[in-house]
This record gives C-alpha cells, structure tokens and sequence, in this order.
C-alpha cells in the first residue's frame, strides 16, 4: 500500500534572527510536500524586526501563521503555544535558523510508516530541531515540559512519548543547512562566563533522569544508579567522544578554545577538563536538589 502523506504544521519558536527566519520561511514555502502543510512562526519576544519582515514578506502567505508572545517567555513554552495552534495531525518543531531542503518534509513524515511510530527526527539525539510528532501523542504527554526552560528539553518530550509505548525513529540525512556559527567567546571573562553558562544547562541532567530512569539511564551513560559516566563528561571538553580522537580544548557545538600543540598545552586541556569533570558533578548536585533525585 503506498503511503499517504498527513497534512503537517510546522512550528517555528523564533527570537531575534529576523533575517535568517526570512530565508527559513521562504525555504518552506517551496517545499515539495504532497498535501497541505501550514508554518506556525511563534515570535518570543523579539527586539529586532522579525514581526515587520514576516508581515511585510509573508503577511499575505496563507500557509504561514504569525504569533507574537509580545515579551520572551523561553523557548518550551513558544512551542507549546505553536502545537495548540496547530491544525494538522503532525506537528514538526523547526529552529529558525535552520533552511529545508525542498524535499525535507516529505522524507520526514515518510518516517511514520507504522502506527507505532510517534517520533521521527533527522537531527538525532532523541529529537531537536527537524523533528515530528504526531499531535495527539504531544497533547497525551502535555508537550514540552516548561520547567526545562532550555537544554534536554527535546529529549524529554520524545521520551515521553516512547514511555507511552511508542517508537523514535532517526533518518540518516538532516536534509537542512544549520545557518548559525556560534562565536567563540573572546577573554577569559567571556570564556567563564560561556563555561557557567553551559555548566547551569547541566541541572536539567537530573530532571530528565527523575522523569525517564530507564531511558535517561542509557542516554546519560548513568553508573552505579546516580553518577554520569566521568570518562564521558571528560570526553565531551577534551574532543575525545568523536572520531577522529583529537585532543582539543572545545565544545560540542564546535567551538575551539585551546589546541594541541606541545606536551604544555596537551596538559592544560587533560588539567581543564579534570576540572570541567568535577564542576560539571556539582552542578548536576544542585539539578538533584532542585528536582529531587540523585545525579551526578
């Protein structure tokens, strides 16, 4: 039987970044998609000119519906506001800086090809941007949980819907180009204050292992029933989780701070992130007080 294509929303949660969104919208409008699909923009808050370049470009577009919040009230709570307002049966979250291939929504709803699958993402880690739902499986788990505000945010509502009996499914090409570089952080001050940053996003560790023990357990590499594998956290500020191993003073979202370039600076990166190890213990500690569970 071939497969029937749903109509789909796709909600867009934006913040400041009128003219990357301008080219996302655009993007979605011509889209090779065989049924109908509307864009759910969700504007929280933004200072810039986001609602003046969606009205002036799309303001006459039906497809795209405009939503402005008025003040920033974080990134869950945008998106929840899109998938009420969503009128079709797969809601699919989209950052707005990142620009679909023509054929991306169609290759991402062709992941719902068995009534037991609930979730299907091209980005991985259990969903983030370019990620699908199906609708009444987001309002059974109440969307996403507010109380993240950001970071493991994704994860959370895609293992709701797994607790619920239901499959994540991950497709190999992204089929989206991600235009955003995020600027390496200029100082020592800067530096620590991105570190402080990163480290706090940690808490939410604790509440996604409160909420999914089983899930998370695996996700976070949980040992011992309350501690997140050390080499692991090691691994992620060293650039030693990925191949090719190259020791590297940096972050996941592909900033590099210190390279290694003598016997010195390979010794600064392993001390750095020995440290970044034990800071990233105490504020998982501060996440259990907060929620109520142990992790560390």
């Amino acid at each position: 039987m071939a497969f029937s294509f749903p109509k789909a929303s796709i909600v867009v949660a934006t913040h400041n970044n009128a003219t990357v969104l301008g080219k996302v919208l655009k993007a979605m409008l011509r889209l090779d998609y065989p049924n109908e699909f509307e864009v759910i923009v969700v504007d929280d808050g933004s200072k810039d000119n986001t609602a003046e370049i969606v009205e002036k470009e799309f303001g006459r577009e039906k497809r795209i519906k405009f939503i402005p919040l008025g003040k920033n009230q974080g990134v869950c709570k945008a998106r929840n506001i899109g998938i009420k307002m969503a009128r079709f049966p797969i809601v699919v979250n989209m950052d707005h800086d990142c620009i679909p291939e023509r054929k991306w929504l169609r290759e991402l709803v062709k992941g719902f090809d068995s009534p037991s699958i609930g979730v299907v993402s091209s980005f991985g880690d259990y969903g983030g941007t370019s990620t699908a739902f199906r609708k009444e499986l987001l309002g059974k788990v109440g969307g996403y949980d507010e109380r993240y505000g950001y970071y493991r945010e994704d994860t959370d509502v895609t293992f709701s819907i797994m607790d619920l009996g239901y499959g994540y499914k991950e497709l190999p090409n992204p089929m989206y180009v991600h235009d955003h570089k995020e600027a390496t952080p200029k100082g020592v001050a800067a530096m620590l204050q991105y570190l402080f940053r990163r480290l706090t996003y940690h808490q939410n560790d604790a509440l996604l292992f409160k909420k999914h023990r089983k899930l998370a357990s695996k996700f976070l590499d949980v040992k011992l029933g309350f501690l997140v594998n050390p080499k692991r956290d090691f691994q992620v500020v060293t650039g030693t989780w990925m191949e090719p191993y190259k020791l590297v003073l940096s972050s996941p979202r592909g900033m590099r701070f210190v390279e290694n370039k003598s016997p010195l600076h390979a010794l600064f990166i392993i001390a750095i992130g020995i440290a970044y190890v034990l800071a990233i213990k105490v504020f998982r500690l501060l996440g259990s007080i907060r929620f109520g569970t142990l992790l560390l």
